[in-house]
């Protein structure tokens, strides 16, 4: 009863105060000059796309220079941060490990389980981190939109490429974890073909960062709603069991085949400790992806690019 007595007084109040304004324009007497609005030009608007593109090529170097500024920073608050970087996907592998690898019995039939889980936990981990980076990500930046003019993809570009620097070190420990687990057999020259993989990967999560970028700016209802996605995507990924145990039920199988994190775990593992170059087929779908993801998120954050400083 208080708050909606204080929101009512509160309201007369602003209406008192616009009153007297318009009275007092009103008894002006003073020179008035009549402005063409044909000359005024709004604050915000949007760029063509050419010159959106042209005007984040120009901010190149801010881009790379705050992203490396605030990479490997995640965990500083902590004593032993750098151990850290190395510690928390040890702990994830472990504890998955022990809950479906123990106890669901999902490791029956994979060569290796312990680094075709490795593998599947820290790269599906980049996929979704990146999808989450997104989520509130313009209300975080909020002081800048509003100080600065500048495109504002800038932001997410400076995020996945600050997150690329982070994940080099996971990506190194889940490799070399992968292959002390199968201690005899080394690694094939199929190894180097995971770099591509690992920038395709940031190539996808960029375009899935700025799409719910602008959702969770524009609804930020859609915030739950993300959240359950990414951990949907996180278990129906083939991360911690072979999707092979839904062969029977082929609807679910191909749906599960045709998943893209998917098809990015199988090629990392394949090109690593499967010792398996992925076909031209795999590298089509994981471009295709890729570049499709980016291309369809860089056009849906632009067409709200005049509507961010409001909606932050």
């Amino acid at each position: 009863m208080h708050v909606a007595r204080h929101k009512w007084r509160s309201s007369k109040t602003a209406q008192r105060g616009v009153e007297e304004l318009n009275a007092q324009v009103a008894r002006h007497e003073g020179r008035v000059q009549i402005v063409n609005p044909e000359g005024l030009h709004p604050l915000a608007t949007r760029p063509t796309l050419r010159e959106y593109i042209s005007q984040l090529w120009a901010r190149r170097f801010f881009i790379t220079a705050d992203a490396r500024a605030k990479a490997l920073r995640t965990t500083r608050d902590y004593r032993l941060w750098q151990l850290w970087l190395v510690l928390n996907p040890l702990f994830d592998v472990a504890l998955y490990g022990f809950l479906f690898g123990m106890l669901l019995k999902t490791s029956r039939g994979i060569e290796n389980f312990i680094g075709f889980l490795f593998i599947g936990i820290i790269f599906m981990s980049m996929m979704t981190g990146l999808m989450n980076s997104g989520i509130s990500l313009m209300q975080s930046s909020r002081s800048m939109i509003r100080a600065f003019q500048f495109p504002r993809a800038s932001i997410p570009f400076s995020t996945t490429l600050r997150s690329m620097i982070d994940n080099v070190l996971p990506a190194i420990v889940a490799l070399l974890a992968a292959f002390l687990f199968q201690w005899g057999t080394w690694p094939s020259w199929t190894l180097i073909l995971v770099v591509p993989l690992f920038i395709l990967i940031h190539i996808f999560g960029c375009g899935l960062m700025l799409i719910t970028a602008r959702l969770t700016a524009q609804i930020p209802e859609a915030k739950t709603i993300l959240g359950l996605v990414s951990r949907g995507l996180f278990f129906l990924s083939g991360v911690m069991f072979s999707i092979d145990r839904f062969a029977e039920h082929s609807a679910v199988h191909q749906v599960m085949s045709a998943n893209p994190c998917y098809i990015f775990l199988t090629a990392v593992r394949d090109a690593s400790i499967y010792r398996t170059a992925p076909s031209l087929a795999t590298w089509g779908e994981l471009v295709a992806w890729s570049v499709g993801a980016f291309v369809l998120g860089f056009i849906f954050f632009w067409r709200a690019e005049d509507k961010y400083v409001r909606l932050v």
